[in-house]
């Protein structure tokens, strides 16, 4: 049993008790009187537990082995109770079917008598077994039926020194830290807070001493003062310890009004560091109730927090809190090497060194760990007790050493937390968890409580999985483009603490080697490609109990499945969660209606199934069904409405399906479906219609609508019927049309079906593709919380609502709209109206936008003096700015000659088959208006710019790069007119990577002083390609020396390499191909020594003279490590190796 959680299964199962289903079940099945029996037993033990957990916590092995004993049968209770629950629903559903009498063995092997009399004896047996553990307490515990709070098990007071030989690693950290605190910027009131947050372990105590005892710090400031927090926030005592530090006395009275006195008279008009450690305090009022007291120091004043919660930093902070990370290997090993080997030199010519940096490799950067085993190496002599170290005990010294210090953080966590956390040590170290599956999981296990009937699961799921991640028991979240967490991961060392609170409860099959414990398991994870036939024996004969069989990963193989798939169905019938990913089955055996407790179901990745059985609808618990990119499936089970409990129908990537099943809009707990298919001709007579949506209004997240269809007699009914405006927590909505043949067709219908597709004005992400209506509907400009928006192939599409009406708008793409000239029409909106322009309101959000294959749009408002702008006194697009477009894309809309300025843009700028003009106004107007316009340019336009790529620009001549002082990558190909790169290319300081080919009129030998290129200083890659006019190198490249790769190809002008290439001290790769002109190589090939690889194609001379045997360039290139030559001819690669 995972450590804590007892008390939380006790609780949920009294609350089963209270349920009308199993009152209604007792009084069928004639037990009432034995479930009130069992029901008093729980919850005469559940009054004891958390004390029981307290005081196993501190190792008293009388309570420890009484809690195991309750353990098996607290779980047999929930299971019984489960078992109630769901015959229950049965026979409800039953006993509304007309038929029910003929079908009862539906529910039951036999007749409802024998189920009654069966269950009776099993709940006296039950019962009797928790009455024996009950009576057998043969101790004395604490009475505390409600968990008020937890707790806190008291850490070791710190104190303010640390010698600073001992501080490895922590540098950077401290400086950065140093530098916040002594600085006046960005603090508003005379006392900054800045809180430093880090799993436990991670040197936060450490650093916050070394930063405190430094000498800049010590003259800034007037006052320091140290208090280790640590045990129960107190405001009372906290106060007393920082009177203490501050007068080095204790205070003579612990009155809070004397205390209150004593304190001010010590901070007011000083200007303090005071350094609070090891904070755990969530409550807000308390830390406001203390930092009221605080905030009379003088100007300058600072606090300093130490914490593992994320949540503690973002009540306390004024000052942006600061993340501590590992160590990197260096560092780490640095100070592995301080504290393991004498005088922390590495020894000569020992394995030690080799061993000890496996060990290095497994502490994850973390000091505490590295520091406990490099002085536990310090006493191994031999390199024999050193292996065996590493091989043997390492594991054992974390669980000994180091967990300990961790779960203070786990003691810390209520007990439905804890039970979350030890769960995730099923899934591998390093494991990517996805936050919605993670949720998913908590629900089926019936982690997930709701304080109220009205809270939604998935909700609360998310309220665990953040205060979790809060508390720095996940890291590494990552979010998607709507500000949504997605991912997460655990630190190793967190997921060795998940592994020891969770103990034999959960067990992860790594290898075959490995096998289930004991019959305490009841969750089991699969790995590495374990396949079923392996572990089924063993999961048959000795995990019967288990409630999560899990396989991570994908295992291809064929025959095995379908047998293996039985063997589960029929044995392991109290399974809660079945993740079947990817293991190749092209079949789901009937049986699987066995599984009468199931929750979760992930068949996904499965792309041989075609069809899944219809007895799948009997899983009535089910609440997530995973069939996510199941390539081949073709059909929902037509019962699906059965069903009851589904919230989460995960369908995407199921491009068979051409129907949904009639019936599913009777789930309405449904939550999550990927995907509908509209219903074709050829979809049987009772396949759903899109009324299927109709009354699904609690779906959310994304919803695909596929194969849409405008025949006039769907149009009026069945597209309103989606009632897409109810479905309030839906954020991402896409609507496909059918690829029929109609591309030149403006379809009305399509207008009519759009508009009835309204969606709620909560909607995030809207795309729309093949669609074929001439207008977008109006209710566009409703979606004022729309983030991103798509049109993709909507071929007849003429008009588009003033999008600059959407104010969180991040991202705009346009692709295959051929019709449309003008994204907005003056005629439609006031964008361009004078008394009202402001540049800051157009797009105040926008950060990407594409325009793909429009290949009539000519600019972003039609220009017309006929809507009372006056043409004359505005440029349209030039008078207004994108202010926060970082990428931009346009490719295929050569006709596209003006666009609002992007001044600002940063990641990227791709043209292709478009118009040079678009930049150059940006770069010429934003120059020349930046003192007219609203908006003051803190920076030359395009001076942030990362990368540029430039494909078939026909207007290009020049390359006016002079402001890109930012730019790393520049792509430039086939652009016919281009001539010269420009002088400005000297101010590309930054440029890393540089490609130009096929430019037939470009001429990069006009630099005759060198200058062009003498400004490239950070040029690691160069590659010409097809310039006909190329035939020296520029002088200008011999100051180039950072560069590591170059490459020639195609330019049969060039007649020689110039010696001044020795200047090259870091060029690994050399390429020279189908260079017909060049026929020698100089001698300063031989003075690359860093040349790594040489490569020579399709220059026939060239080749002979660099021949192994007599070849006259032979000698420039035989130091070389790797040559590569090839002739024309297929199959002519010959390779040298040194």
């Amino acid at each position: 049993m995972a450590e804590g959680v007892l008390f939380d299964i006790a609780a949920r199962i009294i609350e089963s008790f209270g349920s009308l289903a199993l009152k209604e079940i007792g009084l069928l099945c004639g037990v009432t009187d034995e479930l009130e029996k069992l029901k008093n037993t729980v919850s005469t033990i559940q009054a004891v537990l958390l004390d029981a957990e307290e005081q196993r916590a501190l190792n008293n092995h009388q309570v420890r082995d009484w809690l195991e004993k309750l353990n098996d049968v607290i779980y047999d209770v929930d299971d019984l109770l489960d078992g109630f629950s769901t015959e229950c629903q049965l026979r409800e559903m039953m006993t509304r079917d007309k038929m029910a009498k003929k079908v009862r063995i539906f529910f039951s092997k036999s007749n409802p008598l024998v189920y009654d009399l069966k269950m009776g004896h099993r709940i006296k047996t039950i019962r009797q077994k928790l009455d024996a553990i009950a009576n057998d307490r043969k101790f004395h515990l604490e009475e505390r039926p409600v968990e008020i709070g937890v707790r806190a098990r008291k850490r070791d007071d710190t104190h303010s020194f640390v010698p600073e030989a001992e501080v490895i690693g922590r540098e950077d950290a401290k400086k950065e830290i140093t530098d916040i605190l002594l600085s006046d910027s960005n603090v508003k009131e005379n006392v900054g807070i800045l809180p430093i947050t880090g799993i436990g372990g991670l040197g936060k105590t450490t650093l916050a001493q070394f930063i405190f005892n430094d000498l800049k710090v010590d003259k800034h400031f007037q006052l320091k003062m140290w208090v280790c927090v640590s045990d129960t926030f107190d405001v009372r005592k906290v106060v007393e310890k920082i009177l203490e530090s501050a007068t080095k006395k204790k205070p003579d009275s612990v009155e809070m009004d004397t205390l209150v006195h004593g304190l001010r008279k010590e901070i007011v008009g000083n200007k303090y560091l005071l350094v609070l450690d090891d904070v755990w305090n969530e409550e807000v009022g308390k830390w406001d109730e203390l930092k009221k007291l605080l905030m009379s120091g003088a100007s300058g004043s600072r606090i300093l927090i130490t914490t593992r919660s994320k949540r503690v930093a973002q009540i306390t902070q004024t000052i942006e809190p600061y993340s501590l990370q590992g160590l990197d290997s260096q560092k780490s090993w640095s100070l592995f090497k301080q504290v393991a080997f004498d005088n922390g030199e590495e020894p000569v010519n020992s394995r030690k060194v080799e061993v000890g940096k496996e060990i290095v490799e497994k502490c994850s950067g973390v000091p505490l760990v590295i520091k406990t085993i490099g002085r536990l190496l310090s006493l191994e002599n031999s390199e024999a007790e050193w292996v065996s170290f590493n091989n043997n005990k390492l594991q054992k010294i974390k669980e000994d050493k180091i967990i300990p210090t961790l779960k203070l953080s786990y003691d810390q966590l209520p007990s439905h937390l804890k039970q979350c956390f030890a769960y995730c040590s099923i899934f591998p170290k390093d494991y990517v968890m996805k936050k919605s599956k993670l949720i998913n999981l908590w629900i089926a296990q019936g982690f997930i409580k709701q304080s109220n009937q009205n809270e939604c699961l998935e909700d609360v799921g998310h309220e665990y999985f953040m205060d979790l991640l809060w508390r720095s028991f996940f890291q590494e979240a990552e979010m998607d483009d709507l500000g949504n967490v997605i991912v997460s991961k655990m630190h190793d060392l967190m997921h060795d603490l998940a592994m020891s609170v969770a103990g034999s409860l959960i067990t992860r099959l790594e290898s075959k080697e490995k096998i289930i414990g004991d019959q305490k398991t009841r969750h089991i994870s699969v790995v590495n490609n374990i396949d079923l036939s392996f572990i089924i024996p063993t999961l048959t004969s000795k995990a019967s109990r288990i409630r999560t069989l899990l396989l991570v990963g994908e295992c291809w193989y064929s025959q095995e499945s379908s047998t293996s798939c039985e063997a589960i169905f029929s044995n392991l019938k109290i399974l809660r969660v079945l993740g079947l990913h990817g293991r190749g089955l092209d079949l789901v055996p009937s049986s699987i209606c066995k599984l009468k407790h199931l929750r979760d179901l992930d068949l996904s990745g499965n792309d041989k199934i075609e069809k899944l059985p219809d007895s799948i609808t009997r899983l009535q618990n089910l609440y997530t069904l995973r069939l996510s990119n199941c390539e081949r499936l073709k059909e929902l089970p037509r019962g699906i409405m059965k069903l009851v409990n589904l919230r989460h129908l995960y369908n995407d990537g199921c491009w068979s399906l051409t129907y949904m099943p009639g019936g599913l809009g009777q789930l309405t707990n449904l939550q999550t479906l990927f995907k509908f298919v509209v219903h074709s001709d050829s979809a049987p007579e009772d396949s759903g219609r899109l009324s299927e949506l109709n009354r699904l209004n609690s779906l959310r997240g994304e919803l695909e609508i596929w194969g849409l269809r405008s025949r006039e007699e769907d149009v009026a009914l069945d597209y309103k019927g989606a009632n897409l405006k109810k479905k309030e927590h839906l954020q991402v909505l896409t609507l496909h049309w059918r690829e029929e043949n109609r591309e030149n067709v403006i379809n009305a219908g399509d207008e009519m079906a759009l508009e009835g597709f309204e969606p709620h004005p909560n909607l995030k992400e809207l795309q729309i593709s093949n669609y074929r209506g001439v207008r977008v509907p109006m209710w566009l400009l409703s979606l004022t919380n729309l983030v991103h928006l798509v049109l993709w192939g909507c071929m007849r599409l003429k008009y588009l609502p003033p999008l600059s009406g959407l104010p969180f708008l991040k991202s705009i793409e346009l692709s295959g709209l051929k019709e449309i000239e003008y994204v907005s029409d003056c005629s439609d909106n006031n964008e361009l109206s004078l008394s009202s322009f402001s540049s800051s309101e157009l797009f105040p959000s926008l950060e990407r936008m594409i325009l793909f294959n429009c290949h009539n749009l000519k600019g972003w408002w039609r220009r017309s003096d006929s809507y009372n702008v006056d043409v004359n006194t505005i440029d349209h697009e030039n008078a207004l700015l994108f202010l926060r477009l970082s990428k931009l894309s346009i490719i295929k809309c050569p006709l596209l000659t003006s666009l609002p300025m992007f001044p600002h843009l940063e990641e990227y700028l791709h043209l292709r088959n478009a118009r040079w003009k678009v930049v150059q106004q940006t770069i010429t107007n934003a120059s020349s208006s930046a003192s007219s316009t609203p908006i003051a340019f803190s920076s030359p336009p395009l001076s942030k710019l990362r990368k540029i790529s430039l494909n078939q620009i026909e207007d290009l001549e020049t390359l006016p790069v002079q402001n890109l002082i930012s730019l790393q990558s520049l792509n430039i190909m086939f652009c016919p007119k281009l001539e010269s790169l420009s002088q400005g290319v000297q101010y590309l300081t930054a440029l890393t990577d540089l490609d130009v080919l096929y430019c037939p009129v470009l001429d990069l030998g006009n630099d005759e002083h060198g200058m062009q290129w003498k400004g490239l200083k950070s040029l690691t890659t160069l590659k010409f390609k097809s310039i006909p006019k190329l035939v020296s190198l520029p002088l200008g490249l011999q100051h180039v020396t950072t560069l590591r790769e170059l490459r020639i190809s195609n330019c049969s002008s060039l007649m020689t390499i110039p010696e001044w290439i020795c200047n090259w001290t870091s060029l690994e790769r050399f390429t020279i191909s189908r260079c017909s002109g060049l026929t020698s190589l100089p001698e300063a090939m031989s003075r690359l020594t860093s040349l790594k690889v040489l490569t020579i194609h399709d220059c026939p001379i060239l080749l002979q003279r660099c021949e192994q045997d007599g070849g006259e360039d032979w000698p420039k290139i035989a130091h070389i490590p790797k040559l590569e030559y090839s002739d024309p001819g297929p199959g002519q690669m010959r390779h040298y190796f040194e």
